[in-house]
């Protein structure tokens, strides 16, 4: 007699169930983690952006901006010194935002200018966005008068937060 080899048509259906309802169940958890993903490293590459204006600012004494490349924030930034109009070709710092991400400037802010002590105006703040399956993601990122940079999850409220707020990662992603 022949010893038999390979999978039933049951057991093969079987397993091809079971992988079904582990994939539906895996994928949108997952999706919703490559979304806050993409969230962080576009919002930690916007924050060292403003650090390293801040930093340059009063190193140099005198202002720094971080500027939009192009009239729209999601195209990317730069970080330049105040005497230099625009992105020029060598800026002291640079970043384009992957096609997935908005980056919104909620207060109308056309840069974000450092003065000699590391202080800025008008608590400019941005809110960044990207989609997963399960609905939208958003952090805000507030710029302090003392030049502190805040995250918070969720769209931007109409003023800077308290000071003494501290915000962690979940609930930037809703259905």
């Amino acid at each position: 007699m022949k010893d038999p080899s390979g999978f039933t048509l049951v057991e093969l259906l079987m397993g091809l169930a079971i992988l079904s309802i582990v994939t539906t169940t895996v994928v949108p958890s997952f999706s919703q983690l490559l979304a806050e993903q993409r969230l962080r490293q576009v919002s930690n590459e916007l924050r060292m952006s403003l650090s390293l204006a801040r930093s340059e600012a009063i190193k140099r004494n005198e202002s720094v901006n971080v500027r939009p490349t192009t009239s729209a924030w999601s195209d990317g930034w730069c970080v330049q010194p105040n005497a230099i109009a625009g992105c020029t070709p060598s800026p002291l710092g640079a970043y384009v935002v992957p096609e997935s991400i908005a980056v919104n400037a909620v207060s109308d802010v056309n840069s974000v200018a450092f003065n000699s002590w590391g202080r800025t105006a008008n608590c400019p703040r941005f809110e960044i966005e990207t989609s997963s399956s399960n609905g939208t993601c958003n952090v805000c990122l507030y710029v302090e008068a003392d030049g502190r940079i805040v995250a918070a999850p969720g769209v931007c409220a109409n003023q800077c937060p308290d000071a003494s707020t501290d915000y962690s990662w979940s609930g930037s992603c809703s259905s």
